[in-house]
């Protein structure tokens, strides 16, 4: 496919990196650009007005399959898209990256409506949606569903005297409706066997119904007298992201408190939002102090400004904040947060990037999400009509892969190892990126002969 990227910063540079592999990408940057980060990047660099239809002529933007402006400013993607479309790109993405509070998704497909734009992708609303997915569920690390919710997947640490806590898997098995997909120690991942013995901090991935996963959740994962459940969350910076977090969770039912610093941003919000508004500094130890930070099960630190979010985040963990959600926009920084003990950590660029290459990757009609940084995916792939019934344990995958669910004429199963893949069956396969081709090729051309080894 071939694609042509407007913008001069990081997003636009960490979004062609994400396709250069697989894709023709030409990156359009203004004539005072000469990044470093730029020359490392296997693309073709055009020099000029990123909105300038003489620019995107010479960018040859009519052969463009994909044409994507994220530069840092508004006007200028709008104008560009239009501009794109009408020398003849077939498919043009805008970002608007610094839109107002009002504004929603809804509003931004209007938008692109009318000016005959594909898509238009708001950075700050696909970042609190996933937060807001990963928050909802009491504990989690990661949380995502699949198949209109019928399929779920989550991520949990294991807890001091659960069920799982120093036992085997077949000691304890998983409840009924639920696959374990993958288990995290320390920076080692690997799918549990039946004498894997889990231990407490293993970081569980699992894959299943709404209901086996929060059987697995109670039951196997933490204790019973834990208060994960409690519907309670601050919020530290009252921007875009912090307000559509603190309006989900409103409407959910939960009790939320949002800190915002500038005044004039703190009375604006605070009229649209239910929840207490308060104007101070989220990193103010005497403010979080005298607000309980630590009765509140969950904080999420969304400022823009990275250095501030993981200041209030060890502040918050060292006052006793039970799970913390913090946002990294530079790629350094996610990793970092992470190797410091921050629980969940999530990008708006990231989740921008994400949506941009979903929407690429829909040909291969198999890419479900993407979890870990990348490194691992959820494929959905189709079992040929040709291939014979054959029961999961007797098919193993020489790679990292696990089916967790499997579709079968409108209806989900979720497998055990005496279930069986059949001929026009869809999976949705858990994998390691890296052995993304390897898995659809196993799965689409040699599920029909199982290996014993």
């Amino acid at each position: 496919m071939r694609i042509t990227i407007a913008g001069e910063d990081a997003l636009a540079f960490r979004l062609a990196e994400a396709l250069m592999e697989d894709h023709d990408v030409t990156v359009i940057v203004p004539e005072v650009v000469r990044d470093p980060a730029l020359e490392r990047l296997d693309v073709q660099v055009m020099h000029g007005i990123t909105s300038s239809g003489s620019t995107l002529k010479a960018a040859e933007v009519h052969n463009a399959d994909l044409f994507v402006a994220c530069t840092p400013k508004d006007e200028r993607n709008l104008v560009a898209c239009a501009e794109a479309k009408r020398l003849g790109a077939k498919e043009v993405i805008c970002f608007l990256r610094r839109h107002e509070v009002q504004t929603s998704e809804a509003e931004a497909a209007s938008l692109a409506r009318s000016l005959k734009i594909d898509q238009v992708v708001l950075p700050a609303s696909r970042l609190a949606r996933e937060i807001l997915k990963i928050v909802m569920v009491p504990g989690a690390l990661e949380a995502d569903v699949f198949v209109n919710g019928k399929v779920r997947l989550v991520k949990h640490s294991v807890e001091a005297k659960s069920r799982f806590d120093g036992a085997t898997l077949k000691e304890v098995g998983v409840p009924k409706g639920t696959v374990l997909v993958m288990v995290q120690r320390d920076n080692e991942r690997f799918i549990p066997k039946g004498d894997t013995t889990f231990q407490e901090g293993d970081k569980i991935t699992a894959m299943g119904s709404l209901k086996g996963i929060n059987r697995l959740l109670t039951g196997y994962l933490t204790t019973s007298n834990n208060e994960h459940d409690a519907r309670r969350a601050v919020v530290v910076g009252g921007g875009a992201v912090g307000f559509s977090v603190a309006l989900g969770l409103e409407k959910a039912g939960w009790k939320v408190k949002v800190i915002e610093a500038d005044e004039k941003r703190a009375l604006e919000i605070a009229s649209k939002l239910k929840s207490l508004v308060l104007h101070g500094d989220g990193t103010d130890l005497e403010l979080l102090r005298e607000e309980h930070i630590a009765e509140n099960p969950v904080l999420i630190a969304v400022t823009s400004n990275d250095e501030k979010n993981l200041l209030v985040s060890l502040l918050a963990k060292q006052q006793g904040v039970a799970r913390i959600v913090t946002r990294a926009d530079k790629e350094s920084n996610e990793w970092l947060f992470e190797n410091v003990g921050i629980d969940v950590v999530r990008s708006a660029t990231g989740a921008a990037i994400r949506t941009v290459v979903r929407r690429v990757n829909r040909s291969e009609h198999d890419l479900m999400a993407e979890f870990e940084h990348g490194d691992v995916k959820v494929l959905r792939l189709d079992v040929p009509e040709s291939t014979l019934p054959v029961a999961l344990h007797a098919l193993r995958a020489p790679m990292f892969a696990i089916v967790g669910a499997i579709l079968r004429e409108g209806s989900v199963i979720i497998p055990q190892g005496s279930d069986e893949i059949r001929g026009g069956d869809q999976l949705l396969v858990f994998c390691q990126t890296d052995c993304a081709e390897k898995t659809r090729h196993f799965f689409e051309s040699q599920a029909s002969s199982p290996k014993d080894s």
